[in-house]
């Protein structure tokens, strides 16, 4: 894709078949309403061009409602859009140089409406014509625009099933496409689309008013935003081993998903064979006996794209197909079922969403010998720009570094996603990890500005839901509230790294409806007690009930973040109201001190202290600022005594290693103290230790971390190339568990800015017992490379940068390169 300028009227209408997935008014549905009978829905369009001579310069944009996968001369181009509020939409833009030819041109698109909610679907408000399906786009050729019309040829798809969720916590889209339905060679040039209809022009339309317009730019999206995210990179991942074993007894007949599903989980239930090294060269094509076989494939690590199979096998030939975490039956509860019936030549599968996992297991059934020709995975992930990567003298701590990188790229799409083999939900807490990786090691940072501004979605109380632009941000669904507190931090950090007023005074009042929500619920202490919804701080199981100390310590940090955002926008008023609130909580935060313990407890309740105690009140009260002088060294023995601290996940038993997502415990019961809370601290999981970390470096511990971060080493033993959600269990690679990858920059090298924009920047390295240390942090201006070696460190900068010595001696550089001691 490539931007150019486009004028800011649509000159493309609205299209679609004249059958949208809509329903007229009704006693129940006054103003109209989505048609469920017409849900997960496809449309081809065609539009021919006959050019005298290939144009000089060609520029296309698009958007639908839902979806579309966009052809030129039957090569496929692109997919899209990206997720978006349902008020809001945004539109991609693609260069067609070299790709249009003089004569006949063909532009054809696969328009798709979802209907249901999907991780990264929400529907939007429909009127008595949009909301049900649409499509608009724009050709540019050398400065002519050829828009979306009725002009166009449609044809409803027949060849796609409709699906609908497997449920509401397993709501991964599934696909059935049966391909003797579908020409091959409908999006080429020659094709006779002369049986197809004529395009309906959709007009908006809604209780009150005339029939308005058909160009883009009304509701219920408004005027589509240009996207404001990289398009998705990535490379083509071939398997790296093949097993096949008998099919089972039963067949699969091809129309419907639900038995496909079930026979491939009796199957893994028996443990089938699963590869133990390449039977040979699998790029190369692989001859199959005839009958049921179950393939199990492996790719060697978790990969995350769409999935793509070519097989020259018979028409009518079955394939079911799903990307596991792990081959076992209980991963398949969280998989999205994928299903092909071959036509019988030019056979090529492209799933149509982004999937996950480390094995493929394929469930086909053919009435003859038949080949694999091809089985890979077409990542499309957010690009990333690298920077130098870590490097230590412990080989460890560099594969940590690379892993933990690879783990922030797997979960980061359109979005920033919590696990790219289960759910893909944009959550927005979980992102405030992925964004500080994003900052740190990756010079494309369109992704991290445009996360924080994605999930300002507040709910008409001020909140924000617990994800954005997906099924669970519903009303219907309670929200995290502390989620919304770390997409505060988010914005934070979005002033520190970009410098950009703009954007943050753009949020600042979704920040401030947040924090007042929690003020309906503040005790004349200060302190909020019993917030509704999950209180979910953690996957450990630190207590939340009644006036939770971490709820509270979080608060606070919130606060002074807005407090300090306030003041960078010179908004006094604000600012003194953040301000005191932060007080307020400070004050009360003392009632959970016990001082014969030496701790903060978690929690009060009627009155009482509990007696829990936990790395997640001592570290987010340090990093809130809200720990007196004479608590400090209490606070720090407490955060350092790691033979004190245990962990314990409920996610043990759910997921890929025994249980699917639904069964057994709900994973919202949290366990009751059965520890001896005197002697043993709550410990935090990955996604809260980076605050542990915070802490640790304002408390002076920065020379700890490289030994604390070797933790994560331990979730290599059974998850050797992403991190795991958790200690104990859950999904086998989750973007909050990325952190190393910006704490060893960020703490380690000491690279991080002095001031907001990254115009100056600081730099203390804390190498702790490391003797040798080397790598480089993003700037807007370029990397910033640092290397550590014994004592001595030298620094390249693009900007001036004040360097901190292990005494806190501050120094002051200018620009370029510069060696120093530490």
């Amino acid at each position: 894709m490539s931007s150019t300028t486009w004028p800011d009227a649509w000159t493309g209408r609205w299209i679609w078949s004249d059958r949208p997935a809509l329903a007229g008014p009704s006693r129940e549905h006054p103003y109209g309403a989505a048609d469920p009978a017409r849900f997960d829905t496809r449309v081809l369009f065609r539009r021919t061009l006959q050019l005298d001579t290939a144009p000089r310069t060609a520029r296309l944009r698009i958007t639908a409602d839902s979806d579309y996968r966009l052809f030129v001369n039957g090569r496929e181009l692109g997919s899209g859009p990206i997720r978006h509020a349902p008020r809001h939409i945004e539109y991609d833009e693609y260069r067609l140089d070299g790709a249009l030819v003089a004569g006949e041109n063909v532009v054809a698109v696969i328009g798709r409406f979802r209907g249901f909610p999907s991780p990264w679907w929400e529907p939007s408000p429909t009127s008595y014509t949009l909301g049900g399906g649409s499509l608009a786009a724009e050709i540019a050729l050398d400065g002519t625009i050829v828009g979306t019309d009725e002009s166009w040829r449609v044809q409803e798809a027949a060849a796609w099933t409709p699906t609908a969720p497997a449920g509401f916590l397993v709501t991964q889209p599934e696909e059935l496409l049966d391909a003797r339905q579908l020409d091959a060679d409908w999006a080429q040039r020659g094709y006779d689309d002369g049986d197809w209809q004529p395009a309906t022009v959709l007009r908006e339309h809604s209780i009150v008013g005339p029939a308005g317009r058909t160009t883009p730019g009304g509701e219920p999206w408004g005027a589509p935003r240009r996207r404001p995210v990289a398009p998705l990179t990535g490379g083509r991942r071939l398997p790296a081993a093949l097993a096949i074993a008998d099919g089972g007894p039963t067949a699969w007949d091809g129309s419907a998903l639900d038995p496909a599903r079930a026979l491939l989980a009796d199957l893994l239930a028996t443990s089938p064979a699963v590869p133990a090294g390449a039977p040979g060269d699998l790029a190369q094509p692989v001859d199959i006996p005839g009958g049921r076989r179950l393939l199990v494939v492996d790719f060697g690590a978790i990969v995350s794209g769409r999935l793509e199979l070519r097989v020259d096998a018979p028409a009518g030939t079955t394939v079911a197909a799903a990307l596991l975490e792990a081959p076992t039956a209980a991963a398949l509860d969280s998989a999205a079922v994928l299903g092909y019936i071959a036509r019988g030549a030019d056979d090529r599968f492209l799933s149509w969403e982004r999937i996950g996992g480390r094995w493929l297991v394929l469930l086909v059934d053919a009435a003859t010998d038949w080949r694999l020709e091809e089985v890979s995975v077409l990542e499309r992930l957010r690009p990333r720009e690298a920077v130098e990567p870590f490097r230590s003298d412990d080989p460890r701590l560099d594969r940590i570094y690379d892993v933990a990188l690879r783990t922030a790229d797997l979960s980061s799409h359109d979005a920033y996603v919590d696990c790219p083999t289960r759910e893909q939900r944009a959550w927005t807490g979980d992102s405030v990890v992925h964004q500080s990786v994003d900052f740190a090691a990756n010079l494309d940072w369109s992704l991290p500005r445009w996360s924080p501004r994605l999930l300002a979605q507040p709910r008409p109380d001020g909140i924000l839901p617990m994800v954005a632009a997906g099924d669970f941000a519903t009303p219907a669904v309670p929200t995290i509230p502390d989620w919304s507190l770390h997409w505060i931090r988010q914005v934070h950090r979005l002033h520190d790294y970009t410098g950009d007023r703009e954007a943050v005074a753009e949020l600042m009042p979704v920040a401030e409806n947040v924090l007042r929500w929690f003020d309906r619920f503040v005790g004349d202490d200060g302190l909020v007690a019993e917030v509704p919804g999950w209180v979910l701080i953690d996957w450990s199981p630190v207590q939340v009930t009644g006036r939770s100390a971490a709820l509270n310590a979080l608060l606070a940090r919130a606060f002074r973040d807005v407090a300090e955002l306030a003041e960078a926008l010179g908004d006094s008023g604000r600012a003194a109201w953040a301000r005191a609130r932060h007080a307020s909580i400070a004050d009360g935060f003392e009632a959970f001190w016990d001082e014969e313990r030496g701790a903060y407890r978690d929690t009060i309740v009627d009155g009482e202290r509990g007696r829990s105690v936990s790395e997640h009140t001592a570290a987010a009260a340090v990093c809130a600022g809200i720990v007196p002088d004479r608590r400090r060294a209490a606070v720090r023995r407490l955060l350092l005594d790691r033979a004190a601290v245990f962990t314990r996940s409920p996610l043990a038993d759910h997921g890929a290693d025994a249980l699917g997502p639904v069964a057994g415990t709900p994973v919202s019961v949290r366990d009751a103290p059965d520890w001896d809370t005197e002697r043993l601290t709550v410990g935090a999981q990955p996604f809260f230790r980076p605050i542990v970390h915070e802490a640790l470096d304002l408390l002076g511990e920065t020379d700890r971390l490289p030994d604390l971060l070797l933790d994560w080493d331990a979730l290599l033993d059974d998850a050797p190339t992403a991190f795991r959600e958790c200690w104990e269990g859950g999904s086998y690679c989750h973007g909050w568990s990325a952190t190393p990858a910006r704490d060893l920059i960020v703490f380690t090298l000491g690279i991080r800015p002095a001031e907001p924009g990254c115009t100056r920047m600081r730099i203390a390295p804390r190498p702790g017992r490391l003797t040798n240390a080397s790598g480089a942090a993003a700037t807007p201006f370029g990397p910033v490379h640092v290397t550590v070696a014994g004592d001595r460190v030298e620094i390249v900068s693009p900007v001036p940068f004040t360097f901190v010595d292990r005494d806190g001696r501050e120094s002051e550089h200018h620009a370029g390169a510069a060696t120093t001691r530490l």
